[in-house]
């Protein structure tokens, strides 16, 4: 009988320990890499070409505000079909979704759907209004 217990007992604390192995390794993926982050602000927008609500709304939505945007903001889609690494990375499971990510690596905000305009516009002016503030606290 107490066999059969440290045998359970084990057998629990191997996958207990597996799993932290696991989530240890996802967190370390999900870190930013440097060529992710360009410029203060970035805005990643994962999207398929198989993905309607991605092409016919969320992409010229971005579109327009990338060109308002101009240098303040990096517009940067991925697709998730050609680098599934990325959507590995950012923990990413539903399209269209975009992320706010700061200079730091730091993922800010994360909308999952399709964003309308001035919700983006509200997200990065908020970002800003906390940028300048850290700023000031620093100084």
């Amino acid at each position: 009988m107490i066999e059969r217990l440290l045998l359970a007992a084990g057998i629990l604390l191997a996958l207990w320990a597996g799993w932290c192995l696991i989530a240890c390794a996802q967190r370390r993926l999900a870190r930013p890499r440097a060529a992710d982050l360009e410029g203060p602000l970035t805005l990643l927008y994962f999207y398929t070409p198989a993905c309607g609500p991605c092409r016919l709304v969320q992409a010229p939505i971005l579109e327009t505000l990338a060109a308002e945007w101009k240098e303040a903001v990096k517009v940067r889609p991925v697709d998730v079909t050609a680098d599934p690494e990325a959507a590995a990375r950012y923990r990413v499971w539903t399209v269209p979704t975009t992320m706010w990510v700061d200079a730091s690596g730091t993922v800010r905000v994360v909308n999952n759907g399709v964003v309308p305009a001035e919700v983006l516009r509200r997200q990065w002016r908020q970002l800003q209004r906390e940028r300048t503030i850290r700023e000031l606290h620093a100084a």
